[in-house]
């Protein structure tokens, strides 16, 4: 039987596209940008696979077959305006959160990134704790907008209504604050979620301490491991929480095969013009 790197080997570039929008449950982000230290910055910030581009051609070309959970896009391109590319993105990915960046802050241009079809503005030198929040708070929109009573990670399934949990091992019914915490790991797709954050939504302006959310993580934790097999709780030391698939490092891998097969693509098309 052939490896999963021995069949992607074989696929030609449309057809590892396409598998690239069969994988839309990994999440990662994608960036527009002849800066590519950018795209290393975000990477690194979300802690996420980022799928590089320089252009918007080979953008466009590529995203009918992705479905990101972030999109970065650059206003001053070499020789061309990112602006142009968003609502054509805007139309292929209706659950994207799309951030213009750039250096020019003026209020002008922040006007024209929202009514291109962005959902937010960041100003460069981009700040990392900035992309994080702002990328954050526009997929709780975008979700707000699709909100269902039932959420899925993997295997595992949140009831919101019913505060109850499901996973191959079986069933289990948390506290309220239990199966928030688990739903606001979810809603962030695979980012880190900071602790401050995390406390913020299960308690609001109630001040606590890092021992009570502590608590709560070992309790989530603990039911994690009674239903699933698949689904792990990581700590990220000093930064916050993240909800990840036991494979997602294996993922991660087969993200990086598909950008370096995009990039030897774009690369032997290039050099045929």
């Amino acid at each position: 039987m052939n490896s999963t790197h021995e069949v992607m080997a074989m696929l030609n570039p449309l057809q590892t596209l396409s598998r690239l929008k069969d994988l839309s449950h990994i999440p990662y982000t994608v960036t527009l940008d002849d800066d590519p230290v950018m795209a290393k910055i975000i990477e690194e910030t979300l802690g996420i696979k980022n799928f590089a581009f320089s252009a918007s051609e080979p953008l466009i070309e590529c995203a009918p077959h992705m479905a990101p959970v972030g999109a970065f896009i650059d206003i001053h391109l070499k020789g061309e305006c990112g602006l142009d590319i968003v609502p054509k993105l805007r139309a292929l990915w209706a659950m994207t959160a799309i951030i213009v960046i750039s250096g020019d802050g003026s209020d002008q241009s922040v006007g024209q990134a929202l009514a291109s079809g962005a959902d937010d503005f960041v100003r460069k030198p981009i700040s990392p704790a900035e992309v994080l929040a702002r990328l954050r708070a526009r997929i709780e929109d975008l979700n707000d907008k699709n909100r269902l009573n039932l959420l899925k990670f993997g295997d595992l399934k949140v009831d919101l209504k019913y505060k109850s949990i499901s996973g191959s091992k079986g069933q289990l019914i948390l506290s309220a604050r239990e199966v928030d915490l688990l739903a606001e790991l979810i809603r962030a797709h695979g980012t880190i979620v900071p602790k401050d954050v995390l406390k913020r939504e299960l308690w609001g302006s109630l001040a606590v301490s890092d021992n009570a959310l502590d608590r709560k993580i070992f309790e989530v934790r603990k039911a994690l491991r009674e239903v699933s097999d698949n689904v792990e709780l990581h700590s990220i030391y000093g930064i916050g929480m993240v909800l990840r698939l036991r494979n997602q490092d294996a993922e991660r891998t087969l993200l990086n095969d598909f950008d370096a097969k995009l990039r030897n693509s774009r690369k032997a098309k290039s050099s045929t013009l």
